[in-house]
């Protein structure tokens, strides 16, 4: 049935001869469908819009049959409606054979012939360069639009009457107010009335049609200020100006910057002639750019002598020894070529008239958009400074050489000075006659008085050369005082003076400060008290300053006496290094003079204060102060405490246990302290083994099992801090004694040098029997800890 209707048509059209001629010369292209949409004919036109033959039309249409959606379905759908007898038309996009864009307007008409309808057929036009062309022109209006609505800048258009004819969003806020409002009103009512005339001048010339650009200052609707840049353009219609189109940029801040820029410039113009620092600048072709007037001044030049002068020629940069820098090696002409800033801390530059400049200069790169564009060159004079600098170091070189020689000559003295006053005290417990006993204290006491002086220069060395080191610790109070008191007793006896001391009741029990430094200035006032005092009495107390806050306690120290007193005309030089006001005294007790001085700098090395109040032959009452934290937080009441306190407190001391037999060597290169030390062991009971050397004593701990050595620091072949090191190095933990240092070399900082080669203890010569009974009988020792870890640990 299908295939009759196919043939009736075809027979139709083809006997329809003029119809055919038609279809065949139409300009549009015709496409035939039969009922069910395959191609029955078309004309020469559609091959010539589209590229493709009826054949490859017809395999394209069986091929989007199978396809539902997309182009062709809406083809499928016009063709049904077709069908139905409706006329139907679509704009329709395609590829033409060629690849290019076609956009085809289709027209599907009903085929109706003597009322039936035998198909369908497709009228198409190509529309493209038509719907290109609008559709450029749309995205062209688009563009224009959007540059025109979007831009930051302010965008408007003027009459020749100078009316906002429009404008965007941008330009009715640069001037403060809505599109809607600008639109109508004249240019003129924002602009500042002494930038008015130039504007107008402007805006004429772009109306003759001379673009124009320039500033002008307005008030916006607000009434602030703002600076713009204007750009006018005229618009040409026919050849005649219609009106002018204008764009606004808002340069408030960037002439503020300027306006900024060219203040620092100026400031930085009267920063750089004011640097007590010479600078200028350097160009890549290594000519001055600048100068500031310093640098001028040091180099003799002038300005216009200086400024576009070849800089290495013209200063002849040279190293320290004088010998001028090649273009390769000098610092300044390679941080024009690499960019890396460089620091010379001695070079030489000549000046003008030929003499050399030695300074300390810096060389930092102009970078400028990651290229470099030269260098910065800031300098100063160091010829006298460095004449200073090495004056100060040969007095520091002296000052070194003088502590030297103090610690060597206290080493050479102690150890002589240690076996004389070691021997006096063991020649002192043995049975003396009286008269032996006479001479043998007077040796004692002569050695210990050297030992005094020895010590006093010692002390103030340390603190001329700013050495000395406080140790601050919680100490109790009272037996501090007490003790040191306590050491001149005897000596006060024998003159028939009354030594006595009190602690007043609401001073802290507990303070914090440094206690041997503070016994140490006690001692000194206490011993210069009863030194000139003949008769009468020598007191020592303790108050709470008046003054001092609860928390932070200051105490005042005293010690009073009877004695001869000091002249007032003689009291300012009292505190003074090696000031005898005594010299008849100090003859007969002996003294250096250095006492009260070191004393005065120990109490201001501790915050405190001193001074002293006296008359000549009635007396002197020597008062300290020292800011002394209470330990406890709490100040407790006491009683005054007397010298049978001090007892009971000796008595109430546990007994202590015995190490029990432990075995000791002694590394001693002295034969008289080696004799000293070994009687001092067995006045305790204890025996020991000896050494001469360092290589000896290493020996004896490589096969004997020792439990302390005393080793001397400084022996012949090997010195004691080197067989501490060996020991620790190449002997077992378990078979390393407990290592205690025997010194007479009393250098700042030589006790931590000690330890820090293995020693685990530190005693000074002259050694007494208390250094040697710490160590071997307190309780708390070290040595007793150690045994009882080793024991432990086997």
């Amino acid at each position: 049935m299908e295939q009759k209707r196919r043939t009736k048509l075809r027979d139709l059209v083809s006997k329809v001869g003029i119809y055919h001629s038609l279809l065949a010369n139409h300009p549009d292209g015709i496409v035939v469908l039969d009922e069910a949409g395959a191609i029955v004919d078309s004309n020469l036109a559609v091959q010539k819009i589209t590229g493709y033959t009826p054949d490859e039309l017809a395999d394209m249409a069986r091929a989007a049959n199978g396809v539902p959606d997309g182009a062709f379905g809406d083809l499928r759908n016009l063709f049904i409606q077709a069908s139905e007898g409706r006329v139907t038309r679509i704009e329709f996009g395609m590829r033409h054979k060629n690849g290019s864009e076609l956009q085809l307007h289709l027209e599907f008409v009903p085929l109706v012939h003597e009322s039936q309808q035998l198909g369908i057929y497709v009228v198409c036009r190509d529309k493209t360069e038509r719907i290109l062309a609008e559709r450029r022109l749309q995205e062209s209006e688009e563009r224009y639009k959007s540059l025109f609505d979007y831009n930051p800048s302010g965008v408007y258009s003027l009459s020749l009457e100078g009316v906002y004819m429009s404008c965007n969003d941008s330009m009715a806020t640069l001037l403060g107010c809505r599109r809607e409002d600008l639109i109508g009103i004249s240019y003129r009512s924002a602009i500042e009335d002494e930038n008015l005339e130039r504007t107008n001048r402007h805006f004429a010339a772009a109306c003759q049609g001379i673009p124009q650009n320039y500033e002008a200052s307005i008030i916006r609707k607000d009434g602030q200020p703002a600076d713009l840049n204007i750009i006018n353009i005229p618009i040409v219609v026919d050849g005649r100006v219609v009106g002018v189109y204008g764009i606004a940029s808002d340069i408030t801040e960037r002439k503020q910057y300027v306006r900024r820029i060219e203040q620092l410039g100026y400031e930085y113009t009267l920063i750089l002639n004011a640097v007590s620092e010479g600078i200028f600048g350097i160009g890549k072709d290594g000519r001055a750019m600048f100068a500031n007037p310093r640098a001028l001044r040091l180099l003799g030049y002038d300005q216009d002598e200086f400024i576009g002068s070849d800089n290495h020629g013209l200063l002849s940069h040279s190293s320290n020894g004088g010998i001028p820098y090649s273009v390769d090696e000098c610092p300044i002409c390679a941080t024009v070529c690499d960019g890396v800033s460089r620091s010379v801390n001695e070079g030489v530059l000549w000046r003008k008239d030929g003499s050399s400049l030695l300074a300390e200069y810096t060389v930092n790169p102009i970078i400028d958009k990651g290229e470099v564009q030269g260098t910065v060159v800031v300098f100063r004079d160091i010829t006298n400074e460095r004449e200073i600098w090495r004056q100060k170091e040969l007095a520091e070189q002296a000052a070194s050489a003088k502590s030297e020689f103090l610690a060597m000559m206290s080493h050479e003295i102690r150890t002589p000075m240690n076996g004389v006053l070691g021997m006096t005290d063991l020649l002192l417990d043995t049975d003396l006659d009286e008269q032996q006993r006479e001479f043998v204290e007077i040796v004692s006491n002569s050695g210990r008085s050297l030992m005094r002086i020895l010590n006093d220069v010692l002390d103030f060395s340390k603190i001329d050369a700013g050495s000395l080191v406080l140790e601050p610790e919680s100490v109790l109070l009272a037996p501090l005082v007490g003790s040191t008191t306590d050491l001149f007793l005897s000596h006060a006896e024998q003159h028939g003076i009354d030594l006595s001391w009190h602690i007043a009741s609401d001073v802290p029990e507990k303070i914090v400060t440094d206690p041997v430094r503070l016994r140490q200035v006690l001692t000194n006032l206490i011993g210069n008290a009863i030194k000139f005092t003949e008769q009468g009495s020598v007191t020592v107390s303790v108050n709470l300053f008046s003054e001092s806050a609860s928390r932070n306690p200051v105490l005042e120290f005293k010690v009073e006496d009877t004695g001869v007193g000091i002249a007032s005309e003689k009291l300012d030089r009292l505190f003074l290094s090696f000031s005898q006001l005594h010299p008849e005294l100090n003859r007969k007790y002996g003294g250096t003079g250095l006492g009260l001085s070191i004393c005065k700098k120990l109490v201001e090395l501790m915050d405190g204060t001193i001074r002293v109040d006296s008359r000549e032959n009635e007396g002197s009452i020597f008062r300290f102060t020292l800011p002394c934290t209470d330990s406890s937080k709490t100040l407790q009441a006491h009683e005054n405490r007397s010298n049978a306190d001090l007892i009971m407190l000796d008595s109430k001391q546990p007994s202590v246990p015995p190490l029990g037999p432990i075995r000791i060597l002694i590394a001693e290169d002295h034969p008289v302290n080696r004799r000293l030390l070994q009687e001092l062991l067995l006045k305790l009971g204890y025996s020991a083994d000896m050494a001469e050397n360092g290589i000896e004593a290493y020996e004896s701990i490589s096969k004997n099992r020792y439990d302390l050595v005393f080793m001397d620091v400084q022996m012949p072949e090997m010195d004691g801090l080197t067989a501490a090191r060996l020991i620790r190095q190449m002997l077992p933990e378990e078979h390393v004694p407990y290592l205690v240092a025997v010194t007479a070399f009393v250098k700042p900082g030589f006790e931590q040098e000690c330890l820090g080669s293995g020693m685990q203890e530190y005693i000074a010569k002259p050694i007494s029997e208390a250094d040697i009974r710490r160590i071997l009988l307190d309780p708390e020792s070290r040595l007793r800890n150690f045994l009882n870890g080793r024991k432990t640990a086997i």
